[in-house]
């Protein structure tokens, strides 16, 4: 979407960002610095383990939790205890933070993504930072200035600048007076659709008391339109 809408983009760069974060291994040309009340390292494991006020801080990313292990072998990394990670305007907290292999990055207990006045929230969000694929898969909650979006599960495709929501899905922005529903959305970021949404099943909006049904509801945001498709209804408001 245009301006300060969701931006799948962004969400793209942010977790790319956390998950090259919470690696512990680094190329020699971004070293890591590693404190904490207390650091182990079994070399013959290749296991290394930091309890206590945690703190990792590799380019511009600070990550602090209570503790945090890292095995070299199988480049698996684990932070728990509030977890809290920070790079620039990008920040993701949760209860606890799982990176695989330095590309999969697994954010659980009430984890929330926050990039500028964006945020992506859920019960766990995950990131494959090759596929360039973010998933959320439960309870799901978008933020933007101008509005939110709830679901049962979201779905990014950052190469595509597509977003997928399915289950209950609910979009509220009070700058366009707008309260659509539907079982799916589909969102398109790309220049040609930028602010383009279609919402089907039981898909319904409601825009300055305007109320539009349909089987599929098209709806660009930027421009303020909506069309549907599937004997669709309009009921009017009077003025």
């Amino acid at each position: 979407m245009n301006r300060k809408t969701i931006s799948i983009a962004l969400i793209a760069l942010a977790m790319a960002l956390i998950a090259a974060a919470t690696a512990v291994s680094a190329p020699a040309d971004k070293p890591v610095e590693l404190t904490a009340d207390n650091i182990e390292y079994d070399a013959k494991a290749g296991v290394m383990t930091a309890e206590g006020a945690v703190k990792l801080v590799r380019d511009k990313a600070v990550l602090t939790g209570a503790s945090a292990q890292y095995n070299t072998k199988s480049k698996e990394a684990v932070v728990t205890g509030g977890v809290k990670v920070v790079r620039e305007d990008t920040t993701l907290t949760a209860a606890e933070v799982r990176s695989f292999n330095d590309n999969h990055l697994i954010a659980t207990g009430d984890a929330l993504l926050t990039k500028g006045e964006n945020t992506l929230a859920g019960p766990k969000i995950e990131h494959w930072v090759d596929r360039q694929y973010t998933l959320v898969p439960s309870a799901a909650r978008m933020t933007m200035p101008d509005g939110w979006m709830t679901a049962g599960k979201v779905e990014a495709f950052h190469s595509e600048d597509r977003a997928v929501a399915v289950g209950d899905v609910h979009i509220v922005s009070d700058k366009r007076s707008l309260d659509a529903t539907a079982d799916q959305a589909v969102y398109t970021g790309s220049k040609t659709e930028q602010g383009k949404v279609v919402m089907s099943g039981n898909a319904r909006a409601v825009q300055d008391g305007n109320v539009l049904t349909g089987k599929t509801l098209t709806i660009y945001l930027d421009d303020k339109a909506m069309d549907a498709q599937g004997r669709p209804k309009l009921v009017v408001k009077p003025q």
